[in-house]
Order: C-alpha cells, then structure tokens, then sequence
C-alpha cells in the first residue's frame, strides 16, 4: 500500500513538473561580439614587476543573461590579436629603446608563455615591436586558452603577466596590455508562456 501511494505521488510530481516546464519556451539565439581585456603595466627599471592577478568573467565579455544561458561558443580566429599599446611614449634616454623584458602571461592554471621582449625598437628574434597587433600562433594558442576558460566550466579565468622594465613605466605613462577577440556565442532565451 505504502509503494502504490509513493508511485502515485511520484507520478503526480513528474505531471506537475512537465506542465510547469511547458510553461516556459527555450528559443535558440546567438550573438557576435568584440571585447578587449586591458591592464594597465608598470613597473620599475631593472625590477621583474607582475601585475595583480585579474579574472576575466564570461558576464564581463557578454553579459549576465547569456553567460547564464550560453550553450557553447566558436571563438573568432580573425579578431584576436594581443598588443603593447603607450610604449613608445614612454620617457627614456634617446639612445635607449624602452624594452619590457621576458613578457609572461599565464592564463588559469595553464603553463606560463613567454611571449618575449617588448621594445620601442624590435631588432632580434626574440623581439616583439610595440604599439603593434600581434596575432602568431602562440598570440592565438593564448587567446584560446581563454576562451575556453571563459565559456566552459565556472565561466573566468585567471590571467597573470609579469615582466622586467628597462626604464620606470608609472601609471601616468598609460601603458596597457591589450588582448582582443571576438565570439559568436550560442545560448537560450527563456519566455514564460
């Protein structure tokens, strides 16, 4: 007797359960969107300097309503790049080229990349030109990890970058990392009926 009134409130409860769902209507949407995540860099001449750790939000690139609701996301290979923007204003002697040194990102729990040298006068292999867009597969391969962070899982990452100045760079100087990309980002809008 106590199994057959179980059932029955079992099956009440999934009856009930499905009207409410009928209720409300989950319509596919998308969206396509640029966001460019920037930090402001200083640091002091000959001091390996690392910037606070920052978290990036999935909400902060999109939006609260369809970071809740997103189903999956293609990231947008044309539209990423990363880029040193104010270097060359920076204040140095005229015969030294202003050099952010052995340029570290790590993104999450991920490996750290070592992207190279910054300068105001690029010459060398390892030498990355400033004020410039910088898109190479490692740019990229970095740009990914982020996004992968950001749209699975807890949605944020954590991105922590490090450095060593040749010259005093303060927050005046107006230095900024610059990491951009864009996303078409699928998710569900609910309305009630």
């Amino acid at each position: 007797m106590k199994t057959l009134k179980f059932i029955t409130l079992l099956l009440l409860s999934v009856v009930l359960f499905t009207s409410c769902k009928d209720d409300e209507e989950r319509i596919p949407r998308q969206t396509t969107k640029s966001y460019t995540y920037s930090q402001n860099i200083r640091g002091t001449a000959g001091v390996k300097g690392e910037l606070p750790s920052s978290e990036l939000n999935l909400s902060d690139v999109v939006g609260t309503e369809i970071a809740n609701n997103l189903t999956n996301a293609d990231l947008q290979l044309a539209e990423s790049y990363l880029e040193i923007s104010g270097l060359d204003d920076v204040e140095s002697p005229d015969t030294v080229a202003v050099v952010l040194e052995d340029f570290t990102i790590k993104v999450g729990n991920r490996q750290e990349v070592i992207l190279g040298d910054f300068t105001t006068d690029a010459q060398g292999v390892n030498e990355l030109p400033s004020d410039v867009r910088h898109s190479t597969n490692q740019v990229v391969n970095l740009i990914q990890n982020i996004f992968t962070d950001i749209t699975s899982g807890n949605r944020r990452t954590q991105i922590t970058v490090s450095f060593m100045p040749n010259v005093d760079i303060t927050t005046a100087d107006n230095v900024q990392l610059r990491i951009h990309f864009g996303g078409t980002y699928h998710y569900v809008e609910i309305q009630q009926n």
